[in-house]
């Protein structure tokens, strides 16, 4: 009996030594899946993260673009604001007083701080309200502002600001803020009129002192004032006030010989 259980032993142990293979070859597949598995897991984590990174970048991005096109679009908008010319000015930022019809027009630029454009109205002011009164002349004024050096607060830009203002809301209160303007030129090297001044200025004129302090206060007319300050250089003039009689230029604009080209332009 004792061979034949050696033999059922012996019979027994490959048996067993093959179940025991298959177990751990099962044991190390079932290793390797899960291994693969958690590594699947690990890439798709990762890539999850990477997607998540890669979309948080992306809308950063999408709204920093967004915020640039938006601060650019409202700083254009703002810009073509202050570029406008105001309402009842002519194709050649003139503002134009007296009858459309008048055979003569005198167009005449000048600065509101010019001491000789404030010399020229008080010597002619007088003649040309005539000659506009009964229909002779048509003024054409092309104001521009040049001489903000000449004070220490840019008057010249702020007071045709002003005048912009006026003829943009309150177009007959202009020739009287014009006169005003003058009548109370600042002197050279000053602080200049302040804008509260300017504002009543427009108001005693018949103007409207509320639109004149919105257009101080936000720059309004600022880039058209440049604008028609550059033209007048593009133009090759050279200082203000210049005069031209229907669109010729007077070397002397003293009262006789201002008289003496409206009477030819006249005839």
């Amino acid at each position: 009996h004792h061979p034949v259980h050696h033999l059922d032993h012996h019979l027994d142990h490959p048996e067993h030594e093959v179940t025991n293979a298959r177990t751990a070859k099962s044991a190390r597949e079932k290793s390797a899946e899960m291994r693969a598995q958690a590594a699947r897991q690990e890439t798709r984590k990762r890539s999850t993260l990477v997607l998540a990174a890669v979309l948080a970048v992306l809308a950063v991005a999408v709204g920093a673009t967004v915020l640039v096109r938006t601060a650019t679009h409202n700083q254009s908008v703002a810009q073509a604001a202050a570029e406008a010319p105001p309402g009842n000015v002519n194709g050649n930022g003139g503002i134009v007083v007296g009858d459309g019809g008048a055979k003569v027009t005198i167009t005449s630029y000048e600065d509101f701080q010019c001491p000789a454009c404030a010399s020229f109205e008080k010597a002619n002011a007088t003649q040309i309200e005539k000659w506009v009164a009964d229909g002779t002349v048509k003024v054409e004024y092309r104001p521009i502002a040049f001489l903000d050096e000449q004070s220490t607060t840019g008057y010249s830009t702020r007071a045709l600001v002003a005048a912009a203002a006026v003829v943009d809301k309150t177009p007959s209160a202009f020739p009287a803020f014009h006169k005003v303007l003058f009548a109370n030129q600042p002197a050279e090297g000053s602080a200049g009129l302040d804008d509260a001044t300017l504002v009543d200025l427009a108001g005693q004129a018949g103007g409207d002192s509320a639109a004149v302090q919105t257009a101080l206060s936000q720059g309004k007319f600022k880039g058209w004032t440049a604008k028609v300050t550059d033209a007048f250089f593009t133009a090759k003039y050279t200082g203000t006030p210049t005069i031209l009689v229907n669109g010729t230029q007077l070397k002397d604009w003293s009262p006789t010989a201002l008289a003496a080209a409206v009477e030819k332009a006249a005839a």
